[in-house]
Order: structure tokens, then sequence, then C-alpha cells
């Protein structure tokens, strides 16, 4: 049986994309699993890919995945969908640019209460002792800091970098670079920014939280 062309693929995947097969998952089936599918290589799947981007029917993210380019992609559910394939490396980028600015914000704009919210978690940190139980409070320290700003999109934003945080090869990598050192460290490092957060002091909380990261960064990533 003759193998098919690139261009031919690329016509199949042009109506099967106008008929709506992906049309409510907007990302599409991997190199390798289209390959399968028509029984070609990989190289004849990405030039045929290549030719559909060329046209503006797809978008190709490196490590992320090929997408529809239709309208719907920038809606908020398809935003959503693209940011579940986001990287380790990103993540903890976006981390990096938001959470310093938001734990200077939240030292002076937090009620007393709210503050007392975000030392109740991190006390309930310091006490796991299991993994489990530490991300999920550490989780919490983060969730109540944001909430500590005042501004609901800014608290929507960490929610959904948290989902992200919470699928399986998040937490198996996690699980690899827990150690009681690590979590010791971590705790030692909110500690340091509660007490910034309760003295009203919104530079020393910036550079606490942008310390903590970049532990947390090196821990996870090497770097």
């Amino acid at each position: 049986m003759r193998k098919l062309l690139a261009d031919e693929i690329a016509g199949i995947l042009t109506r099967r994309v106008a008929s709506g097969e992906w049309g409510n998952d907007l990302r599409l089936p991997a190199e390798r699993d289209l390959a399968a599918e028509f029984g070609v290589a990989r190289n004849t799947i990405r030039l045929a890919l290549g030719q559909l981007e060329e046209t503006g029917a797809l978008v190709r993210q490196i490590g992320r995945g090929t997408f529809l380019a239709t309208e719907q992609s920038a809606t908020p559910g398809a935003i959503v969908k693209r940011m579940e394939g986001a990287s380790p490396s990103d993540v903890m980028q976006t981390r990096l640019l938001i959470e310093p600015a938001a734990a200077a914000y939240a030292a002076t704009n937090a009620n007393f209460a709210e503050l007392q919210r975000v030392r109740e978690a991190h006390e309930r940190a310091v006490e796991s002792m299991d993994v489990r139980t530490f991300e999920h409070w550490d989780a919490e320290f983060h969730r109540r800091m944001f909430a500590c700003c005042g501004n609901g999109l800014l608290t929507d934003i960490n929610d959904l970098i948290g989902i992200i945080r919470n699928q399986p090869l998040w937490f198996d990598m996690k699980s690899r670079a827990f150690s009681e050192d690590s979590r010791q460290r971590y705790c030692k490092e909110h500690g340091g920014i509660v007490e910034c957060l309760l003295s009203r002091d919104p530079n020393g909380a910036r550079n606490c939280m942008q310390e903590h990261l970049q532990s947390v960064q090196q821990n996870l990533l090497g770097r």
C-alpha cells in the first residue's frame, strides 16, 4: 500500500479540522501518534503540520504541542487547556515574575486576620512530615499570601498555576526532589516571608520570596 505524502496528509488534516474533530480539545494528537495512524515517518507528519501552520490553521508550540488556531483558541477554556502543558521551567519563570511582587503587595495591603492565616499555613507546613501533607500546606501558604493582595484575578492566576503543579508529572518530580533538608529549608524561607509580611516590609517580602523561589527552582530543576 502506497504511503501518503505530506501534501495528502495536510489535506486530510484540513478536512478533519474543518469537521470539528478536535473542536473541543483544540490540541491535536502528538506527532508520533499521527505518524502511527497514517503509517508514515514523523518527518512526513512534521512537513504536513508545517504546511498547515503556514496557512494559519495551526499553532505549534515547542514542548507543548500543536493547537488549532481558531477564534476559540483565545477563550479562557482554551488558554487553560494550553497552560496544562506548560513546562516546569516556564512555570518557575512565571512564579518568579509574579510572586515576589505579590508578596510585596500583600505586605502593605493585607489585614491582620489575613496575615494570621498565612502564618497558620506556615506553621502547619512546619509540622508536616510527609510530602503530601507538606505540599498541601506549602501550596496553601502561597495561596493565602495571594489572597492577602485583595486582587481576585491575581488569586485566580495563582490557582491556575496550582492546578498545573498538581498534575501527576509535577507531583512525581516534587516527590523525587523532596527531602527533610529541602522541607526545613523551605520552611525557614517561608518563615522569613511571614516575618516581613507581619512587619509590613514590602521590600523584605519581595526579596525573601525571590530567594525562596530561586531555592525551589534550584531544587527542582537544578538551576
